[in-house]
Order: structure tokens, then sequence, then C-alpha cells
């Protein structure tokens, strides 16, 4: 399954559970949007990060990075997102039409690759949902009962 694949069928799952898609990318598509650090040259895309979906509902935001199998340096990314506020001025704008409570981060990935280095790792971000070979999505980490 491809990282492609995994965030197709994750926005499917999460349009038809009521969320608003706020952007969206996987490879190759152009259609992300740039966060920029807070300290950053807008001009320049040093240190941005490209979310791979970006969700709202009931004033909460999800922060995907979706991958087509365990990646530890993404689980680290997603937990530099959650700890540090280096893009809090750019996740500010990207979500400035919205009123939110609470932004949550996390990945999405094929859910036979949720093995035992992604269990381990889990406790650096706020989910993990899984994608099933029939499309169909599992949550496989969930651990501040987010209504995924």
């Amino acid at each position: 399954m491809t990282e492609e694949q995994v965030t197709k069928a994750l926005l499917q799952y999460l349009t038809d559970s009521g969320w608003h898609i706020v952007c969206f990318d996987f490879p190759q598509s152009g259609t992300g949007r740039v966060l920029h650090p807070n300290n950053a040259d807008s001009e320049k895309n040093k240190d941005s990060i490209i979310p791979d979906i970006v969700a709202v509902k009931n004033n909460i935001s999800l922060f995907f990075e979706n991958k087509d199998r365990f990646y530890f340096p993404d689980y680290k990314k997603v937990n530099e997102l959650i700890v540090d506020n280096q893009y809090t001025n750019a996740i500010d704008k990207l979500l400035s039409d919205y009123e939110i409570d609470n932004i949550f981060y996390g990945i999405g990935l094929p859910t036979d690759k949720h093995k035992e280095k992604s269990e381990e790792s889990a406790h650096l971000v706020n989910f993990i949902l899984g994608v099933n070979t029939d499309k169909s999505i599992e949550i496989l980490y969930n651990p501040e009962k987010i209504d995924l």
C-alpha cells in the first residue's frame, strides 16, 4: 500500500465521519500547504513542513503524517509539533477560519505495518490510524480518546 493510498483512504474515512478537510498532500500531488517555522524567512522552505492531512471537526483539528511503513523519523517530527511551538504562527494562519480548542498530531499507515517498532514509538504522537487492505480504517492508538 502506498502513502497516496493511505492518504486517500484516510481522507474518505474522515469525510464520512464528518471531518472537514482543510488541506491534504501526498507525494507529487502538489496540493499541500507549506508551514514555515515561526522564525523563518517565508520565502525559503528550509525547515518547513507539509502535513499530509489537516482536518477539523467540533473545535478539534487533526494533523496527519502518513507513510507506507513505519518510519521512526516521522514519529519524532510529529512529536516536535506536539512539544515545540515552532510552527504556531503558520498553524494559526492555516486554521484562522475555524474556532479550534485542541490540535492533535498523529500518524496514518497501513495497519499491517503497525508492529512492535510502531507500538514502541506510539507515545510520541497523539494518535495512530491504520488503513486495512480493504481501505477500512482501524484506530491503533488513541490514548486521549479523540473522536476519530
